[in-house]
Parts: structure tokens; C-alpha cells; sequence
């Protein structure tokens, strides 16, 4: 975490000392976390969690609190240029940190095709990001009633990076899942997460093959399961 307050922190000190009107603080977003939900009647909807750097304190405590972003869109390679103009904001996606998705953007097609595309032409889009899933609601995760001492970002990444018997490497991104769209040639464990007591929990995980949801898998299987399915240092 501590890396990611360097980096943060040196751009706000950057826009700070610039005096440039056009790069002021508050008309950069940084965003450490990203979510897309497909909505029941086609579309999707993207939700945004970045620095606020607006805090009076963002330029010592920079990631220590999250603003928001949300908007249903048609085409998902609109979102950020969305953002970008409803909020006079740059959008800098290089620092994105996790990527949460609803199981409908895997269990249709139509939506995997949309995501891959998004990803693939955005070009700013950090493919080092984590991957999870949501069945719950999206916006219960991306709000400010969740009870963090981090950005949901930061949060999160932690969290993943906290599992001490991982073996690097084995955590699924946002590059393995444009490269199983298109060799589908692995079954991927894709950790899911929600709220618990106004704070993300991940307490097991999907199985994916296909690029499809197939099972769950608890936190206590997959760790008993490990040596078998070569995930775990010895």
C-alpha cells in the first residue's frame, strides 16, 4: 500500500505545484477501483471509486478516501469519456487496482464480448488489475456507507495480497482474462466479494471455465484443495 500513497501522493504534489489552471487537483481522477454491472434491460452500468483529492488532507493521506462515479451506458468504451465530460475531469486509468464484476458480465456473451473490447481499446486501462465478482449490489460496494480505513482500491488489493499462502502469480487479472477470452484453454478461480457489516468480505469463489461461472467454491475448499490444483506455496 505503501507504494501506491508514494505514487498518488507525488501526483497530487505534482498538480499542486504546477499552477497550470488545466491540471489542477480536482480536475484529475485517479480511479483505484472499477465495477460493471449488466442492467436487466440491456446496457450496463459502470461505477468508479477514486482518491478523493478534493480532502483538504488528500495530499498527506491520499488514498484514505474514496469519491464516486456512476453512469448506465450503452457502450462501455464511453464510461470514462463520460466521466471525463459530466465532471471536468481527466480520467487516468493506469492506476486502477481492481476490476469487480457481476456474473452476468461473464455468463452472456454479448456482455464478455463488451468488456474485452473496453479493455482492449482503451489503452489506459492498467491490465495488472485484480479481477473479482459481486452477487450482490454493485453500489452497495462503491458507497460511501462502507466503513474503510483505504480506498476500496487499496482495500481490496490488500486484502488479495494478504492471502500469505497465494503463490505469486495466482491471482487472476484483467490480462489472464483477455487471455482466456481468447485461448479458453484454463479454469480460472475468480474470488468473490461482498459486504459484510458495511465492509468487503471475500468468502469464497467461482469457478470459471469458459469464461463461465460453473461453481462456488468456499474460502475452506479451495485452501484444502490447494496442492491439487497447484495454487498454494508448499
Amino acid at each position: 500500500m505503501k507504494k501506491w500513497i508514494c505514487i498518488i501522493g507525488s501526483a497530487v504534489m505534482i498538480l499542486c505545484l504546477s499552477g497550470c489552471e488545466n491540471n489542477e487537483v480536482e480536475s484529475n481522477a485517479f480511479p483505484l477501483a472499477l465495477g460493471i454491472a449488466a442492467e436487466q434491460d440491456g446496457g450496463f452500468h459502470m461505477y468508479i471509486a477514486y482518491p478523493d483529492l478534493e480532502d483538504p488532507d488528500a495530499a498527506e493521506q491520499a488514498i484514505s478516501k474514496d469519491a464516486f462515479w456512476d453512469e448506465s451506458l450503452e457502450d462501455l468504451t464511453e464510461g470514462t469519456d463520460l466521466m471525463s465530460k459530466v465532471s471536468s475531469r481527466n480520467v487516468d486509468m493506469n492506476h486502477l487496482k481492481v476490476l469487480i464484476l457481476d456474473g452476468r458480465m461473464l455468463d452472456d456473451g454479448a456482455n464478455t464480448d463488451c468488456l474485452i473490447r473496453f479493455f482492449v481499446e482503451k489503452k489506459d486501462v492498467a491490465w495488472n488489475a485484480y479481477v473479482l465478482l459481486t452477487d450482490g449490489e454493485m453500489e452497495d460496494l462503491f458507497s460511501e456507507e462502507t466503513q474503510l480505513n483505504s480506498c476500496l482500491g487499496i482495500y481490496l488489493e490488500d486484502l488479495l495480497e494478504g492471502w500469505d499462502h497465494l503463490k505469486a502469480g495466482s491471482l487472476i487479472t484483467v490480462g489472464d482474462l483477455i487471455s482466456q477470452y481468447y485461448n479458453r484453454n484454463e479454469m480460472l478461480l475468480i474470488p468473490v466479494v461482498s459486504i459484510d457489516e458495511s465492509q468487503p468480505v471475500v468468502e469464497r469463489f467461482a469457478v470459471v471455465s469458459d469464461l463461465s461461472v460453473i461453481q462456488e467454491r468456499s474460502m475452506e475448499e479451495v485452501f484444502d484443495s490447494a496442492r491439487s490444483l497447484i495454487l498454494f506455496e508448499e
